[in-house]
């Protein structure tokens, strides 16, 4: 087990468990921990993703932040969606490039109207600031049932992009990677997004071997969630700690 790194007394842990089957979990880090301990019986894959650093709701006319309910891992916060029109945007700023968004949607409050994402990346800002927005290819919205997007929980996927990372003074101060997102029709008029999540830039995740206990710290500087994969299935016990 890897030695922790902190030179202060531990303050608090969290324990918390994620079910690992063959398709991809995605999980935020918890407000405050820094180092985190994980063990599972059988081998896993484990991958990074960026932090999200930004959310803004764009209406038409003003911008919203809604950042820190989009990570703060509180059922009870969220980014609201109620009936958004098709002009209106949320955009998404990380630290690091990704490949899709995952999204955790309030079970009593998604979308059931017909609908699709226009998902775009920044593609190039100008020296004055003004940011170009392209759309992705090869999207694939796990979000989507009967035609209607944003109705289950899960990942917008789409090729990694050449997006850039510069300041775009209207969305923030700093230098991020953007992405945004409007819907092809007005959405229903509740839309509660509890989670949303950076995936990792590539699915080549990291091979950790079963019966082994990792532990480590985490940069939450640039990294803001994990990824995980299993060939089939098992538990995944994940103990958080703060110093």
């Amino acid at each position: 087990m890897a030695t922790a790194t902190f030179g202060t007394p531990i303050k608090k842990v969290y324990g918390e468990t994620v079910s690992l089957t063959t398709t991809a979990a995605h999980l935020l880090f918890r407000p405050k921990y820094h180092e985190i301990m994980m063990y599972c019986a059988t081998d896993w894959r484990m991958g990074f993703g960026p932090r999200l650093a930004k959310v803004l709701y764009y209406d038409a006319s003003t911008y919203t932040d809604y950042t820190t309910y989009a990570a703060d891992r509180n059922d009870a916060t969220h980014v609201p969606l109620d009936g958004m029109l098709a002009n209106h945007i949320l955009y998404l700023g990380v630290t690091e490039p990704t490949r899709g968004f995952y999204f955790n949607i309030d079970d009593s409050h998604l979308n059931d109207e017909a609908a699709t994402l226009d998902f775009e990346y920044c593609s190039a800002i100008s020296s004055s600031g003004v940011a170009t927005f392209t759309d992705v290819a090869n999207d694939s919205d796990g979000t989507n049932s009967v035609a209607d997007t944003l109705k289950v929980d899960g990942l917008y996927a789409f090729t990694l992009p050449a997006v850039v990372r510069g300041v775009v003074p209207s969305l923030s101060p700093g230098p991020l990677y953007w992405y945004r997102f409007k819907p092809s029709a007005t959405l229903s008029a509740e839309i509660d997004l509890i989670d949303i999540i950076p995936a990792s830039d590539t699915v080549s995740y990291g091979y950790m071997e079963g019966g082994l206990s990792y532990q480590f710290t985490v940069d939450t500087v640039r990294n803001g969630a994990f990824e995980f994969d299993h060939a089939s299935t098992d538990t995944l016990y994940i103990t958080w700690v703060e110093h």
